[in-house]
């Protein structure tokens, strides 16, 4: 996972809610793109804002995967495997 990537997620419209899963097992569901907060000069960080104002900094080497629901995202530079239809 990339900072690219969380940003092109947090920029699809119309926004789907999708799920950060960690290495530690923990994970943090971002319901809407203002709960997930990067900084123009981060690359390796992102804070994650929670119920009851709370927050939690993730390092985007400890995620493990993301789910989510809606239309497949498309990242910029992705290309097909041979033979796979866009």
């Amino acid at each position: 996972m990339t900072i690219a990537n969380l940003r092109e997620m947090k920029n699809t419209h119309p926004f789907e809610s999708f799920v950060i899963h960690m290495a530690d097992g923990k994970s943090f569901e971002v319901k809407d793109p203002e709960d997930l907060v990067i900084r123009k000069d981060w690359n390796i960080n992102v804070i994650v804002l929670r119920p009851r104002g709370q927050f939690s900094f993730v390092y985007l080497k400890n995620i493990t995967h993301i789910t989510g629901q809606g239309k497949l995202p498309r990242f910029k530079g992705r290309r097909g495997k041979a033979g796979e239809s866009e």
